[in-house]
């Protein structure tokens, strides 16, 4: 993004949606990173689609003009494109929320399956203890390596504090304290680095939810 230029560029994007991206068509998301690396940048995509929808999608030359002047006129830098897709059996309680955590969890080769088996005992163990938070989780295609992406809906930055009972907690009251450690080591020892943002949902730029 072109310094000095956030908030045209957000007011272009807003007006764009509202055109292009409404009620019943085509939905777009932005939402803007407010830690890590990456502080300041945008994050814009579309969500809940099957694969053969961007087959069957069709776009006017209007939409993807008036898409190439905004891009042409403020963005620097693209980071390119990524697919994720999401693991519902894995995924817990999942909804739309103004604010979120993203963490890229890079897998180590052939640890992927570990991992997401891990999730979904994790996800078992909340529904017993009725976990009050909320988190889905994907797999990335596009990229390189075996990563997923964990996403932790948030309500404000009270929700980064502990919650009521951490994920260790739930698994001894659910599964017992013998196999507690064994799943501690299993979630540190399937990934090699973990890479953490926090986002804010920007509601102008995004399409109104479903109803």
């Amino acid at each position: 993004m072109y310094r000095g230029k956030e908030a045209a560029f957000e007011k272009d994007v807003a007006s764009h949606v509202s055109k292009w991206h409404g009620e019943g068509q085509w939905n777009q998301f932005a939402s803007q990173v407010m830690s890590g690396p990456r502080s300041g940048q945008y994050f814009i995509g579309t969500t809940n689609h099957y694969w053969k929808d961007y087959d069957d999608r069709v776009t006017t030359d209007a939409h993807d003009n008036d898409w190439e002047r905004i891009v042409n006129k403020y963005v620097e830098e693209n980071s390119g494109m990524l697919y994720y897709v999401k693991v519902p059996d894995a995924s817990y309680n999942d909804r739309r929320s103004l604010m979120f955590s993203l963490t890229y969890l890079y897998c180590k080769p052939g640890d992927v399956d570990r991992k997401l088996d891990l999730i979904r005992k994790i996800k078992e163990a909340a529904e017993k203890t009725d976990y009050e938070r909320s988190w889905s989780i994907y797999r990335l295609r596009g990229g390189k390596g075996s990563v997923l992406a964990a996403v932790n809906r948030l309500d404000g930055m009270v929700d980064m504090g502990p919650a009521k009972m951490s994920f260790f907690d739930m698994w001894v009251k659910t599964f017992g304290e013998e196999t507690a450690s064994e799943m501690t080591d299993t979630w540190y020892n399937t990934h090699t680095k973990s890479i953490e943002e926090i986002h804010r949902l920007i509601d102008s730029m995004t399409s109104p939810p479903p109803n």
